[in-house]
């Protein structure tokens, strides 16, 4: 019997939570055609340790989960395996020699740069105290009053002045390497993440892409969507405030990755700050943020052409618009510095202290009401 494994590799904020929710309900409707498994992070981390140091255990926790799966086809899935084509390359050498695959896939998502350090930042980093700390010391580096950007534009500026794009070329450049020596058993596909101007059916794509064959008809029933974005208007609030924290004091807010549901039923409760964010572009006109934006989909542009010549995707998707451009340090510097002369500081302030009381209201209520 011809079996068939694919290694998902995320990578994070390419819709993974999204995939492997659709592929754990399509693994339970199948009746025994595919095999799913969400991989554990630690176990992960430590099978790449134990490779390092060619320990024998390297592999047990791999070897575990491949002698459970008794079906024809299987996916593995962990986004953080995006980060370690060594690791991968290991698993699917395990998987030909011990565990009687014949074909392996591994299979990935990308996105642009400057939307992946977005939503990033919007589902993690505006409540990371360390990385918003490390954002307004870049900026105070560099001359600039970091009080008159919200956190999202100095992570922007921060990752623009001496930060490092995700290189998805590279990424693949080792995937396909590491696999080459494993003749044509091994194959690597990636593509881009859908989009509102580029759209397509993400579980589809991967079944097709990756060689998956289920007979389930309509598959649109499976789809899935996780991850969803938090208000706005708490985004801003909860960064504002952590920001301006002093290092030893403490904060009863939810840390990346902690209390994600709450902040959801948190947001529920919002109305009275959604009101105040009317006021938003007023205060922080976008225009810092789009050429931010524009200035990190230049930079990563040709990395881009070249992961995309590699791996066979439409490179209009990693474009950059007509209106960006490229910018230098000095630019970048002089751009952030007008912006922050253009704007009141008391302004910021007072608006700062009305849409944090709204929220601290909102978070109260919900503690009450638990």
């Amino acid at each position: 019997m011809s079996r068939r494994l694919v290694i998902h590799v995320g990578a994070q904020k390419c819709a993974s939570s999204s995939l492997q929710a659709s592929l754990r309900l399509v693994a339970q409707a199948s009746k025994g055609a595919l095999g799913f498994c969400f991989l554990n992070p630690a176990q992960l981390r430590n099978a790449e340790r134990a490779l390092r140091q060619n320990r024998d255990i390297a592999f047990d926790y791999i070897d575990r989960v491949l002698s459970a799966q008794l079906s024809p086809q299987v996916v593995v899935s962990h986004e953080m395996l995006g980060n370690r084509p060594a690791l991968v390359c290991s698993i699917a050498e395990r998987a030909l020699a011990q565990h009687n695959f014949d074909q392996i896939v591994v299979s990935g998502y990308s996105r642009l740069q400057s939307s992946y350090h977005i939503s990033a930042f919007s589902q993690w980093f505006f409540r990371d105290r360390k990385k918003l700390h490390e954002d307004l010391k870049v900026l105070t580096g560099f001359g600039l009053d970091w009080k008159k950007f919200t956190a999202l534009e100095r992570s922007l500026l921060a990752l623009s002045l001496v930060g490092q794009d995700r290189n998805w070329f590279g990424n693949y450049q080792r995937f396909c390497g590491g696999v080459k020596s494993m003749s044509e058993s091994v194959t690597v596909v990636s593509s881009h993440i859908p989009t509102r101007s580029l759209p397509y059916s993400l579980l589809e794509h991967f079944l097709s892409s990756t060689g998956l064959s289920l007979d389930l008809g309509d598959l649109s029933s499976f789809d899935v969507r996780k991850n969803l974005s938090f208000n706005q208007s708490l985004i801003y609030a909860m960064s504002a405030h952590l920001s301006a924290l002093r290092p030893r004091q403490q904060s009863f807010f939810p840390r990346p990755h902690e209390g994600n549901r709450w902040l959801f039923r948190v947001c529920k409760r919002l109305a009275a700050a959604d009101r105040l964010m009317s006021e938003f572009d007023a205060l922080f006109c976008p225009h810092l943020k789009q050429s931010l934006v524009g200035h990190l989909d230049s930079r990563a542009s040709s990395s881009n052409q070249q992961y995309c010549d590699l791996m066979s995707v439409d490179f209009n998707y990693f474009k950059p618009s007509e209106q960006a451009a490229l910018l230098t340090e000095d630019e970048l510097i002089a751009l952030a510095g007008d912006i922050a002369q253009s704007r009141n500081s008391q302004d910021i302030k007072q608006f700062n202290r009305q849409i944090e009381n709204a929220c601290m209201q909102s978070m109260r209520a919900e503690i009450v009401s638990t």
